[in-house]
């Protein structure tokens, strides 16, 4: 029988067992938490700078027209290192996407099969980078069939990349093949009709609130109107002060002729009146060029008859194009493909 002598000597080093065991494993998750701290730190020192860095060149970009702001940063120590994995290579994906399209814009086609090549050979299946070289070589002598057979393939396997279709259709139009580039262009129409048709939405703000909410908007469908019109027809709280209409995401629309009509009286739309945010002016038009939100913002015409706590019913009078690769096809098209 053991001792009691060896009894204590036992249940001390047992419970001191124990409590080096509670020490180390609260030491290691201590351990973990500075680690994780230490690196949240180091992400956001290392990703700051960068993130300044691209939204400088881009927005000089943007002013200037010029791709040199671009050109400069992406042929820097820091921002040429970069390889896809790297946690900036987001933007530097956007800066080169952004160069691409400045160039091809321009007709810079041998700096833009310089810089296409660049993006590439960071990742080789990027399909925006792939169109946009094939672009550029199908611009080069000697190589026009390399380009027009390398925009074709790819689009065969990848049709809903907008640089390829895109780029195929000009192709094909440089080409004088206007029936090969006209189908193109119905095929796509097709496709989109039942979203663009569908995809808007009213947000709207009144005398009280003067913010826009999920819960104080509606969802809408683009309706036939009188011509070449189409209509938005909805409710508002009668003291609704401002609506603002988000277009489809990632559409490419052109928009004029904006009306509203409210208590029987229908109202002109002056642009200077319409406030935008990922859209553009362009000669009295507003443009949606592919981005992810897309919105333009009007003012409301009081009805001073109205009761208050009513509603009033408000329909908004547009002339709405679709853009595929420069053709435009009016939205009134499109009505029967649903």
């Amino acid at each position: 029988m053991p001792s009691r002598f060896a009894v204590k000597v036992f249940a001390n080093g047992f419970f001191a067992v124990i409590a080096i065991a509670i020490v180390i494993a609260f030491v290691a998750d201590r351990r973990d938490e500075v680690l994780d701290a230490v690196r949240n730190d180091w992400v956001i020192d290392y990703m700051h700078p960068l993130k300044d860095e691209a939204k400088a060149a881009l927005a000089l970009e943007r002013k200037s027209g010029s791709p040199k702001a671009l050109i400069n940063l992406l042929e820097s120590r820091s921002w040429e290192k970069l390889r896809l994995g790297d946690r900036a290579y987001s933007l530097k994906r956007k800066m080169l996407a952004r160069l691409c399209i400045n160039l091809q814009q321009q007709g810079d086609y041998p700096r833009l099969i310089k810089w296409s090549d660049v993006w590439l050979s960071m990742n080789d299946r990027d399909l925006d980078a792939r169109a946009f070289w094939f672009e550029g070589i199908r611009h080069i002598s000697g190589r026009e069939m390399e380009g027009l057979e390398g925009l074709i393939a790819n689009y065969h396997d990848f049709p809903e990349n907008h640089y390829l279709h895109s780029f195929l259709i000009a192709a094909y139009s440089d080409q004088g093949d206007t029936v090969s580039a006209r189908r193109m262009v119905i095929e796509k129409s097709r496709s989109v009709a039942s979203d663009l048709l569908s995809g808007w939405q009213v947000f709207w703000t009144t005398s009280d609130y003067d913010n826009f909410s999920k819960d104080r908007s509606k969802r809408l469908s683009l309706r036939q109107g009188e011509g070449v019109e189409t209509i938005l027809q909805f409710d508002l709280p009668s003291d609704a002060a401002t609506i603002r209409i988000d277009a489809p995401p990632k559409s490419h629309l052109r928009i004029h002729g904006i009306e509203t009509s409210l208590g029987g009286t229908r109202y002109k739309v002056s642009n200077k009146e319409v406030k935008l945010s990922q859209m553009r002016r362009e000669s009295g038009n507003l443009l949606a060029y592919g981005e992810k939100d897309p919105y333009f913002v009007l003012p409301i015409k009081r009805v001073s008859d109205t009761d208050a706590g009513a509603e009033i019913t408000v329909i908004l009078h547009l002339q709405v194009s679709l853009i595929v690769a420069g053709y435009d096809v009016p939205v009134t098209e499109l009505f029967d493909e649903t």
